[in-house]
């Protein structure tokens, strides 16, 4: 998934697709939390940020929502683009489906 500097997504992959169950179409120009599940604190989604905006780049383990309705554990990484200036130009995750190995399959 790719979002622009304010967070709203551009582009996804058919790996997105398959693992969420969400088309292109469903979530272009849209914020990631679509995929929100609730299972996450505020506070973790503040620490997220601020590791990426200070970091430049953020992994760890998030429970996401598929399309239709169930939940997705995930292993993320998310990385800041940043421009000639140091000013951040787009967001770049990539995520793996850890649902299995979280279900104890």
């Amino acid at each position: 998934m790719i979002t622009n500097k304010k967070g709203r997504i551009i582009a996804v992959n058919p790996a997105f697709t398959g693992i969420t169950g969400y088309e292109k179409e469903d979530v272009i120009g849209k914020k990631p939390n679509v995929l929100q599940s609730g299972k996450q604190s505020d506070d973790f989604y503040t620490n997220l940020w601020q590791n990426l905006n200070e970091q430049g780049e953020w992994q760890g383990e998030m429970w996401n929502r598929h399309k239709d309705g169930s939940l997705i554990a995930e292993w993320p990484t998310i990385h800041a683009i940043r421009d000639e200036a140091g000013e951040v130009n787009q967001y770049v995750g990539m995520f793996s489906d850890i649902t299995d190995q979280k279900k104890g399959r």
